[in-house]
């Protein structure tokens, strides 16, 4: 049975589907086809057998892995991967949390689950465990080691995209990115409005479901469906801009993790 090399575990909204397009063009890397198995949170109890079909396609010389966001808001994931996959290497990306929250706002709006202000999230809805980094990072650190999670700052997507990706590229062991073959600068997942917020509240519903039912397979063809995301979607012109109060109670609870993260991983993220 194959099994994973490489875990990206999160976060979410740090480039994620360009990370997933952008490896699945490598030559040497084989990356699932379906972007979020789930399995170490939602599916784990349909076992290895059914984790591994997803690997089931990957050439045997190919470095192989997964992208699945919400592996690190579950401290118990990490258990579970160093018990499955002990010699896994980690991939992390964090997103700058001042916009990591606004585009948080913007997705729940987009998909129906939240209609208010983007100061009403703040206050009621906003998930802050989200943002503190350094607790997300410590049971992988713990159980993998520093040398085995690489973290990746998202601004780097836009600002140096050849860099970073050949940084991740030495980490997995596998040859750069030749620029000329894979487009490094597409735009992927930009903000968005839903045509229809009724509509894709159930969608969004009916996406959770899957989820937890083996239904990755489905999920990935609707959202792989440009036909359809154009018909649900609308792109946003602006994202709104967070007051300086937001800014000061979002950083009074990043800034310290960020630190810490530093710190621990040898990064630089408070820099950016």
């Amino acid at each position: 049975m194959k099994l994973p090399d490489f875990i990206y575990i999160g976060t979410g909204k740090a480039g994620t589907t360009w990370l997933f397009k952008v490896l699945s063009q490598h030559p040497q890397v084989f990356i699932t086809p379906v972007k979020e198995t789930n399995f170490f949170d939602l599916n784990y109890q349909r076992g290895l057998n059914w984790y591994g079909e997803f690997f089931d396609s990957a050439p045997d010389q190919n470095v192989v892995g997964e992208i699945s966001h919400r592996y690190i808001h579950n401290a118990e994931t990490a258990d579970r991967i160093a018990a499955d996959v002990p010699n896994a290497k980690i991939v992390i990306g964090y997103r700058e949390p001042v916009d990591y929250c606004v585009s948080d706002y913007l997705y729940a709006k987009r998909n129906g689950r939240f209609s208010g202000t983007l100061e009403q999230w703040c206050n009621d809805r906003f998930d802050w465990s989200t943002i503190k980094y350094h607790d997300m990072l410590l049971p992988f650190l713990e159980r993998f080691g520093r040398d085995r999670i690489h973290i990746y700052d998202f601004a780097r997507i836009k600002s140096e995209p050849e860099s970073l990706i050949n940084e991740i590229t030495n980490f997995l062991g596998v040859r750069p990115i030749d620029p000329t073959e894979v487009d490094l600068t597409q735009r992927v997942n930009v903000a968005s409005a839903a045509r229809n917020v009724t509509v894709t509240k159930y969608i969004n519903i009916a996406s959770k479901f899957l989820k937890r039912r083996g239904g990755q397979k489905l999920i990935a063809a609707v959202k792989s469906n440009r036909l359809v995301q154009t018909a649900l979607f609308r792109r946003l012109p602006d994202k709104p801009k967070p007051d300086s109060g937001i800014i000061d109670m979002i950083l009074g609870v990043a800034y310290e993790q960020i630190e810490k993260t530093d710190e621990a991983m040898g990064t630089s993220l408070l820099a950016n």
